[in-house]
């Protein structure tokens, strides 16, 4: 457990602070973003460390940077992410409160099998932010991951490519790595970090795109006539057409975090 003095914690919320502000500026994240990154990020820091936080800015910087890339070309298939690519509160919550809740875990008690859960969470938020925007460069169209003979639109909820599978190996084990050189999960062999990070990176893509393919809500926009997984589209309101109406595309990505985990966690087990 870590002995946290009221200074140490002024010190951490002022990093947080001044990442947020950053990111801000950057336009990364929207006001209320704002918000939710310090109530993300706060506990993370405190709870696990500044190695613990590098892992989620590591994270959150490639999100970023994948969503920028060739922005305008994803914009004309329909599929970039609204506003430029800024985050929302929402978006952030989702893709970060799990890890968020392990850093308070570590702050009460922890251990390795926490660092390893948080790995495993962070390595599944990131692996399903690149593997999303990487499919979308995918020179051939997608598959649904329940039916891979059939070829679905890009964007459209649980596709996959080649290239969406080669972001999900990339930024898992970027993860992973930038874990083993600071020594978090410091209890396992570096090569063992990378194995655990890329195993819930996996893991929590496939539970991202079954979730999307099965019970995710599907909508489609009613003026250019293009799945979207937004509540709007090209300006209007977009139709719902089929899957659960309250499961959307942030409720996804907590399932996905909650299995990259949860798959990070049982690699670690069979290697003790």
């Amino acid at each position: 457990m870590l002995q946290v003095s009221l200074l140490a914690s002024l010190i951490d919320l002022a990093i947080v602070v001044a990442f947020a502000v950053i990111a801000i500026e950057a336009r990364a994240i929207d006001r209320r973003g704002f918000l939710a990154s310090i109530a993300v990020g706060y506990p993370i820091l405190l709870g696990g460390g500044w190695t613990w936080f590098v892992i989620v800015a590591t994270f959150f910087v490639l999100g970023v940077a994948f969503t920028w890339y060739r922005y305008e070309y994803k914009k004309s298939l329909g599929s970039a992410q609204e506003k430029g690519g800024t985050r929302n509160w929402p978006n952030i919550l989702a893709n970060g409160g799990v890890a968020s809740l392990l850093g308070l875990g570590e702050l009460l008690g922890g251990g390795l099998l926490f660092a390893v859960l948080y790995v495993g969470a962070v390595s599944a938020a990131a692996s399903d932010t690149v593997a999303t925007e990487l499919g979308l460069l995918n020179r051939s169209p997608p598959r649904l991951i329940t039916n891979l003979m059939r070829v679905v639109s890009p964007g459209t909820s649980g596709g996959v490519s080649p290239m969406g599978f080669a972001g999900t190996f990339l930024a898992s084990a970027l993860i992973g790595a930038v874990a083993a050189m600071l020594g978090v999960a410091s209890g396992l062999q570096p090569a063992y970090v990378v194995a655990v990070s890329v195993a819930g990176g996996l893991i929590g893509s496939i539970a991202d795109s079954v979730a999307g393919a099965t019970f995710q809500r599907k909508s489609f926009c009613v003026v250019c006539g293009k799945p979207s997984e937004n509540l709007d589209h090209c300006g209007e309101p977009t139709r719902f057409s089929s899957g659960l109406k309250f499961v959307d595309n942030h409720v996804v990505n907590v399932i996905a975090t909650v299995f990259g985990a949860l798959g990070s966690a049982g690699l670690y087990l069979l290697l003790r």
